[in-house]
C-alpha cells in the first residue's frame, strides 16, 4: 500500500513538473514576443521620424532649388507678347481667361522641363543618413516619373491650371497672372528591414508678369546712385521702409535698418531692362566689412542675418525676405512707363522739385489718429 501511494505521489510530481515547465515555456515565449513587438514598435517610430525628416528636407528643397529652376524655365517658356503668359491658343482677344486646353499643354511642358532639371540635381542628393542609423530620402514628382521611379500606386497628378490674373492688352502688358502645376513628394524612412512612407501632394503656384510699381515702397533695378556717381547704396540704422522693397540687383546693409514689408532681391550681378544681363547671380546681400554673403551662408539663417565686427552689429530687422526672387522687368520705353503711371499710378507732367505725400480721406484731408495706433 505504501509503494502504491509513493507511485501516485511521483506521478503527481511529474505532472506538476510538466505543468510548471509548460507555464514557464509559455511565459518565456510571451516575453520573447513582447520584446520582439517592442523592437518592432521602436523601429516603426524610427522610420516614421526618418520619413518626416525627409519630408521636411523636401519642403526646403521646394522653396529653394526647385523654385529657382522653375523661375528659369518660366522665363524661357512663357509668352511675353500674347494676351496670356500660358494658354494663348484659341483664346480671343476679349477672353477674360486663357484657353484651358492650351494652359494644360503649356504647363505640361513646363512640368516636364522642371522634372528634368531637378532630377539632375536631386537624384543623388535627396537623402540623409543620421548617426543613429537608418536612412531618409525623398522624391519629387511633377510628372509620372522621377529619377527613373514611377509614381507610387494610387497617386496621380492632375493637370496644371490657370489660377487668377488679368489679361494683357493695351497698356496692361505687365499684368500679373498666376498659374499652378501639381506635384507629389514621396518621403521614405528606412531602418534595416523596416520602411515607412509619407506622401504629400499639392500644387506649385507661380506668378508671371508684374503689377504696378506703385505697390513698392522702394524699387531699384541697379542698387546704386545715379549713373554719374554710380556709388553704392547702403541701408543704415536711419533706414525705415514700411512696405515691399525690391531690387533686381542686391542690397547692402550697415547696422540695423528696419523693414515692415517683404524684402526681395533677384540677385542679378548686372541687371538689364528685361532680364539679368549675366547668368551669374548673387543670391544674398553685402554686410559692412563682411563682404558679400550668400543666402545659404548667412548667420544664424537667411531670415535673420546678423554680423558683428569693429563697426557694430549689422542686423537688418526684416519681416519677410526672399533672396531668390524673380526678376521684375522694366517698361520697354519711357512712353509705356508714362502711360502705365497714368493708368494706375502717379504721373507728373512737368519737373518736380518737391513732393509731399500723406494718407488722406476721400476729400484729401489728412487722417486723424484714433489714439490707439490707427486712423
Amino acid at each position: 500500500m505504501v509503494k502504491r501511494n509513493q507511485g501516485i505521489a511521483m506521478l503527481y510530481a511529474l505532472l506538476l513538473m510538466v505543468v510548471v515547465v509548460g507555464v514557464a515555456a509559455l511565459m518565456f515565449a510571451r516575453t520573447v514576443a513582447e520584446i520582439q513587438h517592442s523592437g518592432d514598435d521602436t523601429a516603426i517610430v524610427q522610420t516614421l521620424l526618418l520619413a518626416r525628416g525627409a519630408a521636411n528636407m523636401g519642403g526646403q528643397t521646394l522653396q529653394g532649388v526647385v523654385r529657382e529652376k522653375l523661375h528659369e524655365i518660366v522665363e524661357d517658356r512663357s509668352s511675353t507678347t500674347g494676351r496670356w503668359s500660358f494658354g494663348n491658343t484659341g483664346s480671343s482677344t476679349s477672353s477674360n481667361t486663357p484657353n484651358a486646353t492650351s494652359v494644360v499643354a503649356d504647363l505640361t511642358a513646363v512640368a516636364a522641363s522642371l522634372q528634368t532639371a531637378i532630377d539632375t540635381v536631386l537624384c543623388s542628393q535627396a537623402n540623409f543618413t543620421p548617426s543613429t542609423g537608418g536612412r531618409g530620402e525623398f522624391t519629387v514628382y511633377f510628372t509620372d516619373s522621377s529619377c527613373g521611379a514611377p509614381l507610387p500606386s494610387g497617386v496621380s497628378l492632375p493637370s496644371g491650371r490657370f489660377v487668377e490674373g488679368q489679361p494683357r492688352g493695351g497698356t496692361s502688358s505687365s499684368a500679373e497672372q498666376t498659374y499652378a502645376i501639381p506635384f507629389a513628394m514621396v518621403a521614405e524612412g528606412s531602418h534595416a528591414e523596416y520602411r515607412r512612407n509619407v506622401v504629400l501632394q499639392g500644387e506649385y503656384r507661380f506668378t508671371v508678369g508684374r503689377g504696378s510699381f506703385a505697390k513698392y515702397a522702394l524699387f531699384t533695378n541697379v542698387h546704386r546712385m545715379n549713373s554719374s556717381s554710380n556709388s553704392e547704396i547702403w541701408f543704415t540704422d536711419d533706414t525705415l521702409f514700411d512696405g515691399p522693397v525690391h531690387t533686381n540687383n542686391y542690397f547692402r546693409f550697415y547696422r540695423d535698418a528696419w523693414f515692415g514689408g517683404k524684402v526681395t532681391s533677384a540677385g542679378c550681378r548686372t541687371p538689364g531692362a528685361t532680364s539679368c544681363s549675366s547668368s551669374f547671380n548673387r543670391r544674398g546681400a553685402e554686410f559692412y566689412d563682411e563682404g558679400f554673403i550668400d543666402h545659404d551662408d548667412m548667420n544664424p539663417n537667411e531670415s535673420n542675418p546678423s554680423y558683428s565686427n569693429g563697426y557694430g552689429t549689422h542686423a537688418p530687422a526684416i519681416n519677410e525676405v526672399d533672396w531668390r526672387a524673380g526678376f521684375v522687368g522694366l517698361p520697354e520705353n519711357n512712353q509705356d512707363q508714362a502711360q502705365a503711371a497714368e493708368d494706375a499710378g502717379l504721373l507728373f507732367g512737368g519737373d518736380v522739385s518737391r513732393l509731399t505725400m500723406w494718407a488722406a480721406d476721400g476729400a484729401g484731408d489728412p487722417l486723424t489718429p484714433d489714439g490707439s495706433g490707427g486712423y
